[in-house]
């Protein structure tokens, strides 16, 4: 009894959807000739729900709806890409500031990533590989100005 305890205070809090509450809002990458956008709403009936769009040259080249839902005592991050199938990556690690969200058998990204850098900096990271090369892009996202 003793050595469950033990295992489950190790193991930390349950992996619920309002741990994923300081990613809710609207976060930007500006770039030269465009922006990453995505909107996250705050957690509510065990799920957040988030969209994404990326603009260049005054077009919209990709969009993306995206969920994080409480399922089976986890979370797990449902991503439903534009011209693409929806893909589910289970949680794999969650902390205060970073959420690690994988699916092995995905072609790419295996691995979806939040890392909470203050509270208006976060960066998302998609990575894993592409023809057995590691590859990865980051999303350093900062809080959209109040009016966007």
């Amino acid at each position: 009894m003793l050595a469950l305890i033990f295992a489950a205070s190790l193991a930390g809090p349950p992996a619920t959807i309002d741990r994923m509450a300081w990613l809710q809002g609207c976060w930007v990458q500006q770039k030269p000739n465009g922006a990453v956008e995505e909107l996250w709403m705050a957690p509510g009936g065990g799920v957040m729900l988030g969209l994404g769009r990326t603009t260049r040259e005054g077009r919209l080249r990709e969009y993306e709806y995206t969920r994080i839902i409480e399922s089976e005592g986890s979370l797990a991050y449902v991503a439903e890409p534009s011209g693409q199938e929806t893909a589910t990556f289970p949680l794999k690690s969650l902390d205060a500031n970073e959420a690690v969200f994988e699916n092995p058998a995905h072609d790419f990204p295996q691995r979806v990533i939040y890392r909470r850098l203050g509270p208006d900096a976060v960066t998302g990271r998609i990575e894993g590989e592409i023809g057995g090369k590691a590859r990865s892009v980051d999303f350093p996202y900062k809080r959209c100005a109040s009016g966007n």
